[in-house]
């Protein structure tokens, strides 16, 4: 089975800032800090989210995505990352709360254009 993800990342030139913190942070003030990872395709995207979700599985206690349809309670074991890549795909960004039982985790998936990205401007400064 193909999965048909929507095109408007591609239309728009997206790609995404990653960041997991201890610190609570709008996606705005995280484009103020360097990104723990940058992905350039919902796929890297999805894969990332679950690479954490896998890093911090010991100690999850639940996990709270704010999606654009909502808050989402899941447990630890429970993601749908078709949902993350459509999510992506369409140029949304991804945030959760991760409660473990050491503090609570931030992760924020930010979609950037060329334009957006610091990485980006500086570089069409130096042109």
């Amino acid at each position: 089975m193909t999965e048909t993800l929507p095109t408007r990342w591609r239309d728009h030139e997206l790609h995404w800032h990653a960041h997991l913190s201890e610190r609570s942070s709008s996606a705005k003030l995280c484009r103020n800090y360097d990104p723990d990872a940058v992905l350039l395709t919902p796929q890297a995207g999805a894969e990332w989210i679950a690479e954490q979700l896998t890093t911090h599985s010991t100690t999850t206690i639940a996990i709270e995505w704010h999606t654009p349809w909502g808050v989402t309670l899941d447990s630890p074991g429970i993601r749908d990352a078709a949902r993350d890549r459509h999510t992506l795909a369409y140029g949304l960004s991804v945030d959760a709360l991760l409660a473990t039982t050491t503090g609570n985790l931030y992760l924020h998936v930010d979609p950037h254009t060329p334009e957006q990205c610091p990485h980006h401007k500086s570089q069409a400064k130096t042109l």
